[in-house]
């Protein structure tokens, strides 16, 4: 009973944050007239997953953590894929977001055609449409369902042979891979913007001021953190939590890939 409330509390205690924080985040983005550009509305649709996992776990995980209501327990995997569904389109929109800035760095001449806020709702669509089909097949045409699991209070995948070879590839090897490739392009974007800077300000004359360098810093410490966050939510659920055997530090570091959305708000 002990270790169940402690797992109910940290799940309120992220959650409530996650959603508090996420749905401010999108309500300030939305009256700020710089963020109705292409980047504005990837940023707002990055708010938007992490706000919709956040409440998943507030409003339906949390109250099974409390009591394995039978029936909630029966229809979880629903929640499960739409869980999973806002995972795919969270990562999707990571490296959205990475490649966004990327063309803005390298590609400034090139930009605005490719980035155009039309095109960018269309990639948005896209995203949401192909991550609902994936999530569907996988989780419930074929049957490797991700729903409640009374043991972990926590959601977790059907444990069959089948399943856990298809989810090492479909989540863990893909997800991780989209990770990879987003926190590279980040880097890549944050150390090309940095040099162009100090190549224009070196031609002007102009000595670096100390908050310059802080913002220049500040961007590579956010993409690698950003980056590093979602890859330790997948190591950790994947290759950390089967080691251990404490119940309550198993649900804490199984459960890192879906309270990273609430900590990024």
């Amino acid at each position: 009973m002990q270790r169940k409330m402690i797992v109910a509390l940290i799940t309120f205690l992220v959650t409530v944050f996650g959603t508090v924080s996420n749905a401010l985040v999108f309500i300030a983005a939305r009256r700020m007239s710089s963020m109705n550009s292409s980047f504005g509305i990837i940023t707002k649709n990055q708010a938007i997953c992490n706000f919709l996992m956040s409440l998943i776990f507030l409003v339906y995980i949390f109250p099974l953590q409390i009591s394995a209501m039978k029936l909630m327990v029966t229809y979880s995997h629903f929640v499960g894929m739409f869980a999973m569904t806002v995972y795919e389109i969270s990562n999707l929109s990571h490296f959205l977001i990475a490649v966004n800035r990327f063309c803005a760095v390298f590609l400034p001449y090139y930009y605005e055609k490719l980035f155009t806020v039309f095109s960018t709702k269309i990639l948005r669509n896209v995203i949401w449409v192909a991550s609902a089909i994936w999530c569907m097949v996988l989780y419930e045409l074929i049957g490797c369902k991700f729903s409640y699991d009374v043991a972990s209070w926590s959601l977790a995948f059907l444990a069959t042979d089948m399943c856990t070879q298809l989810t090492w590839y479909s989540d863990f090897t893909f997800n991780t891979s989209f990770v990879v490739l987003t926190l590279i392009t980040n880097l890549l974007t944050a150390f090309k913007a940095g040099k162009n800077s100090r190549m224009l300000m070196n031609a002007a004359g102009i000595k670096m001021s100390k908050r310059q360098k802080q913002r220049e810093l500040n961007f590579v410490k956010q993409s690698f953190l950003q980056g590093l966050s979602v890859f330790s939510g997948q190591v950790t659920y994947y290759l950390i939590a089967p080691l251990l055997s404490n119940p309550v530090l198993i649900f804490i570091i199984g459960s890192l890939w879906a309270f990273m959305h609430s900590i990024e708000g």
